[in-house]
This record gives structure tokens, C-alpha cells and sequence, in this order.
């Protein structure tokens, strides 16, 4: 699927293309049968915590026979695992991704840039997969089978060190004897496993997203699982949804230093990507790249780059729609998928972006929010119901249990070396509690000679040259952000609109 960002401010519309990387990435085991080859090639990870649920939403993509591998992840007993909507990720991606404007420049001569930008993802992806489907002994305990989307689930639970990689094993899955310790210290840890498979028959190339909901508050990622069968470095992109910022507790945090960006007029590119590996590397690359964080991030309406009207509004292309929050724009971009067919429940975003009162799902723990079984919320919460559009409900599930007016919206990326997955990644609350916008101005021009032509332009230390304004001048910019192919060519775009 492709995104595109639109950003017109006087009267041309330009557009530059995303490039990006793929690389592979995991947060779970990697198990194929000895005979197979499937590689899985994207991941991407979302995690909303708050006192009542922790919730872990993931999606991959992949190379192979997708019947050929089976995933699997350590989680706390209670555990229930749903299906979840391709507009999540979509969305969520789209919109956070850094976008980098060219520089301002004073050509001496009446003319000035218009600013065209580039977008570069820096987003990760990672590989999680394991067995799932065998025939476990008396030592592992299967607490649920289930059917979710377009797959088998089945929670395992064992006290017994090396029965899980023997129920593995026994479904015909190649278990490397190293991952015994890793699996063995979850299990010391009290952690039940949820395995699922693609059902037989169900052709797909890019995994439905699915999500785990946990009791409880549990700020942990774990990344140790993410050894087992990964490369050299594991690349990760991760999107918080909490009550303030949240960062890394026992790695590495870091940021872009902005100041340095520089823009090519003769490329048309920008140094973001090389600034980005720079700072991923800090701390012997266990370091973690904050690249969004906003207080508001899903319901409000967030402040542009520029001057003109300072607002971002995001459209879906093809149908014209028209939406002011990323929350809103998740709704426009299902209906656009076809995930559902009413976006009714995007009227009431605004105004309960801006309450402290608590969403509350009445519903017990993997049930449908229009199940008959749920009851009702308690006096001063906001029914969590009443943010979802049918299966559009990972917004709903995402508040329950935290204050809106108070949930940021933070996306942190990483690129670990494989001896930085010896610890589950543990987070908190960020020592900063200020904003990182994923647009930025460069602030450095070179080969400015390409846009002024007459040389007019006056040099600047280090080669470059001078460029006018403080990075917040006007700009005539309409750039468009090309995503990985997660779903289907055929979809609609999804667009964000300075207004």
C-alpha cells in the first residue's frame, strides 16, 4: 500500500517519492520445518500500556510459503490474542514517518526555494514466527485452540524447562538447541506462549495484524526472543500509545540532532539517513531513535512545519475525505480498505481527545465490543465503544484504561545488534516530556548553484551555502511517501494535507 503526505501552501503541487529499506526484524522466535525457506522480510510492532491492559499489536510480512512457519510470543498468563485491522499500521505509519524539507536559500536576487522535500521511513521491520501446531506432552499444557482471521491460535502454558521446544519439535519444526535457554528462562519467568499458523488454504502475503491483550500494566518488549533466528542486527520500529512520552529504560536513547541536516539541491535528497545510522550506533548500537512524539498524537489535530495555517488535515485520495486527526484518518483509511462501512464513530474523536476522563471497555476480555455479554461503563469513563466503527476497534482497544487528554502518540525506532537482544527491552516514562516532530526543514543547503543558477547564493562554511530564513519561511510543497507494499497495489492512498 502507498501513503501520500500533501502539503500545498501557495499554488504548485510538487511531488518526491519515499525511498526506503527493508530490513528484517523480529520480536519472537523464528521456527521453520528443516525443508523450507520462508524469510520473513517486514515487521512492525505497536504497544498501548495502562493500568487495566498492556496491549502488543504486530504485523509481518514475508517471503516463502506462509503455511511454512508458525509464530510465537512469551506472554503473561491471561493473555488473548485478536485480530486487528491493516488500516492500524497503515495510519499509523504514514503518519509519523520523517519527512525532510529542503533547505531555505536567498539567492541575492529576488528568488528564494519553494522546498520541495524528501521521506525517509528509518522505519523497521522485524521477524516473528515459531511453531505452533504440534502435539504437546504432559508437560505443556494447551490452555486455548482457537481460530483468529485467517489463523490457528493455541496459548501453551509448561513449568518444565525444554518441554516447549519438545512440543515444537513434535509439530515438525527444526529447533536449534541454543534457543533451549532463552525459551527455558521465560518459562522460568512464569511467561504462557501464543503460537498461531495460517490456516491451510489461506494464500496471503502479508500477515493479518494481529494484537495480544494482557492484564495489567506490563512495560516490557521481549526482545529476547528476537535472537532466535535473526541476522546481525534486528531493525525495529515501535509505536507507543501511553499517558505522557515514553522512552527506553535500559538502552540507549536518542535523537536526531537536527541542526545538522543538510539538503542536496543537486540530489534532492537529504542526510537524514545518515545522521539516523549515526545515532542508532551510539552505545554500540543498543540505542533507541525517538522520531515522533506528540501529546495528542491520535485524537487532536496536530501544529504543521509552516507557517501558513499550522495545522496538518489527512486525506484519503479517490474519495476526497477529508481528516483532522490520526485517529480519524485510521477510520478513513478502513473504509477505504473496505474494513468497514460506516465512519460514524470519528464524529466524537475531537471532543474526547480533550477529556481526562478514563475510557472503560465493559466488555470481558476477548469479546467483540457489540457482543451481547458486555455491560456497561461506570459514571465519568467514556464508554470505549464508542470509538470503534465495527472492526475498526483498535483505537478502542488502545484507550481502555488511559485519559485521552493525556495519551501521547510516540514512535521510537532501533537497529540492535544481536548482543543487545541478551534483555528484553523495559520502558518508561521519558526523562523529556517535549515534542519531536517527524518534519523537518533542513538547515543547511549545498550545490545551491543547481536552484539559483547565477552563483548569487554566498558560501557558508563546510561548502554549503547560505540559506535565508529560519526553516519556517514560506514553502510551495506537495510531496508524496511511498510505504512498503503491505497490502494490496490496489489500494487507495492515504493522504496528509497541510492546511
Amino acid at each position: 500500500m502507498r501513503f501520500g503526505f500533501v502539503v500545498p501552501a501557495l499554488a504548485a503541487t510538487l511531488l518526491a517519492f519515499l525511498t526506503s529499506t527493508n530490513e528484517a526484524a523480529a520480536c519472537g522466535g523464528c521456527f521453520v520445518p528443516p525443508s523450507q525457506s520462508t524469510v520473513v522480510s517486514a515487521h512492525r510492532m505497536a504497544l498501548s500500556i495502562s493500568p487495566k491492559q498492556t496491549v502488543l499489536w504486530d504485523q509481518i510480512q514475508y517471503d516463502g510459503d506462509p503455511e511454512s512457519f508458525a509464530w510465537v510470543l512469551p506472554v503473561k498468563p491471561g493473555a488473548v490474542i485478536e485480530v486487528s485491522t491493516d488500516a492500524w499500521f497503515d495510519t499509523l505509519d504514514a503518519a509519523t514517518t520523517t519527512q525532510i524539507f529542503q533547505a531555505p536559500v536567498d539567492c541575492g536576487n529576488g528568488s528564494s526555494s519553494f522546498g520541495c522535500g524528501d521521506a525517509l521511513a528509518g522505519r523497521s521491520f522485524s521477524a516473528s514466527e515459531d511453531g505452533s501446531n504440534g502435539g504437546g506432552g504432559p508437560s505443556v499444557t494447551v490452555v486455548h485452540r482457537g481460530t483468529v482471521g485467517p489463523y490457528q491460535t493455541v496459548t501453551l502454558s509448561t513449568d518444565t524447562p525444554g518441554a516447549l521446544n519438545t512440543w515444537l519439535e513434535g509439530a515438525g519444526y527444526d529447533i536449534d538447541p541454543s534457543t533451549q535457554p532463552v525459551i527455558d528462562a521465560y518459562v522460568a519467568e512464569k511467561f504462557d506462549f501464543i503460537a498461531i499458523k495460517l490456516l491451510p488454504g489461506k494464500d496471503v502475503k502479508a500477515m493479518t495484524p494481529v494484537r495480544i491483550v494482557q492484564p495489567g500494566a506490563s512495560p516490557t518488549l521481549p526482545l529476547r526472543m528476537v535472537a532466535i533466528g535473526s541476522g546481525a542486527n534486528v531493525a525495529i520500529t515501535l509505536f507507543m500509545i501511553t499517558e505522557g512520552r515514553w522512552e527506553a529504560k535500559n538502552f540507549g536513547n536518542v535523537v536526531t540532532p537536527v541542526d545538522l541536516l543538510s539538503w542536496d539541491f543537486k540530489t534532492q535528497a537529504s542526510n537524514y539517513g545518515e545522521l539516523r545510522t549515526k545515532v542508532l550506533a551510539q552505545n554500540g548500537g543498543a540505542s533507541w531513535l525517538t522520531a515522533f512524539a506528540f501529546e495528542g498524537g491520535l485524537l487532536a489535530q496536530l501544529p504543521g512545519l509552516f507557517s501558513f495555517q499550522g495545522f496538518r488535515t489527512y486525506t484519503t485520495a479517490g474519495n476526497g475525505s477529508f481528516a483532522d486527526s490520526i485517529a480519524a484518518a485510521y477510520v478513513q483509511q478502513g473504509l477505504a480498505n473496505g474494513e468497514a462501512t460506516d465512519g460514524s464513530c470519528s464524529e466524537s474523536f475531537a471532543s474526547v481527545g480533550k477529556s481526562s476522563l478514563m475510557v472503560s471497555n465493559p466488555c470481558p476480555a476477548g469479546v467483540p465490543l457489540d457482543d451481547p455479554s458486555c455491560g456497561g461503563v461506570a459514571p465519568g469513563e467514556i464508554d470505549a465503544r464508542t470509538l470503534a466503527c465495527g472492526a475498526l476497534d483498535d483505537l478502542a482497544v488502545a484507550l481502555n484504561g488511559l485519559h485521552p487528554k493525556d495519551v501521547w502518540l510516540t514512535r521510537l525506532e532501533a537497529n540492535l545488534p544481536r548482543a543487545a537482544l541478551a534483555n528484553d527491552l523495559v520502558l518508561q516514562p521519558a526523562a523529556s516530556q517535549e515534542t519531536v516532530d517527524n518534519m523537518q526543514q533542513a538547515r543547511i543547503g549545498t550545490n545551491v548553484d543547481v536552484f539559483c543558477g547565477d552563483g548569487s547564493a554566498a558560501p557558508v562554511p563546510g561548502g554549503g551555502k547560505k540559506t535565508g530564513g529560519d526553516g519556517r519561511g514560506p514553502l510551495v510543497v506537495a510531496f508524496g511517501m511511498a510505504l512498503a507494499a503491505i497490502a494490496a497495489a490496489a489500494r487507495r492512498r492515504l493522504g496528509v494535507t497541510r492546511a
